[in-house]
């Protein structure tokens, strides 16, 4: 087994030296015109290559509109990055829930949730969570309000009813309290009793 065997072979390129323009003139004696043009032409048989009919396209506006929400949106970030969320995850939840969002998605952690709450401020405002909380705090004075003890005036019939249930009641409980005292030293005297 010779050294040779295991090399591949290797494949010498040809090298041609002198003007193209010997070939050029081949190829126009043949008939063929110039070599692009007939390319493009096939191209534009084939449906490879679309030609507008005298329509045109204001590329100007598009990319101006592009431009402008790629802007607001660079913008919309900056003010997110801005934002001051707060780290305790039972405010973050609430504010969520305050903005009418989910307070939880699947797989999201307390990190996640805060990012969330700073995109959703950023893109409603942070006035918005501002509103709620002070909707919020109206609704809890209002019902702190409905919770109060108040008092008012009742009627001279409801004086007579209570008046007539403390008169008829107030006896017997006091009777019957002097009956639980009865009961109860009659038993201490049982079992004094049954000690001696």
């Amino acid at each position: 087994m010779s050294d040779d065997e295991g090399v591949p072979a290797v494949k010498k390129s040809r090298i041609f030296y002198g003007s193209l323009a010997e070939k050029e003139r081949e190829r126009l004696h043949k008939g063929e015109s110039s070599v692009g043009r007939t390319a493009v032409r096939a191209g534009i048989d084939a449906g490879n290559i679309n030609v507008g009919f005298g329509e045109s396209f204001d590329i100007e506006e598009h990319i101006s509109e592009r431009q402008a929400e790629v802007l607001a949106e660079f913008e919309r970030r900056k003010r997110a990055r801005q934002i001051n969320v707060s780290t305790d995850d039972s405010e973050v939840k609430a504010g969520l829930r305050a903005l009418g969002e989910p307070i939880t998605l699947f797989g999201e952690g307390p990190a996640e949730r805060r990012e969330r709450l700073r995109n959703v401020l950023s893109i409603v405002g942070t006035d918005a969570l501002k509103k709620t909380k002070k909707e919020e705090e109206k609704s809890k004075a209002s019902s702190e309000e409905y919770q109060k003890t108040w008092y008012h005036e009742g009627p001279t019939t409801l004086k007579i009813a209570r008046l007539w249930i403390a008169q008829y009641s107030l006896p017997r409980y006091v009777c019957s309290s002097c009956f639980q005292e009865l009961r109860f030293s009659s038993s201490i005297v049982k079992q004094i009793s049954l000690e001696l």
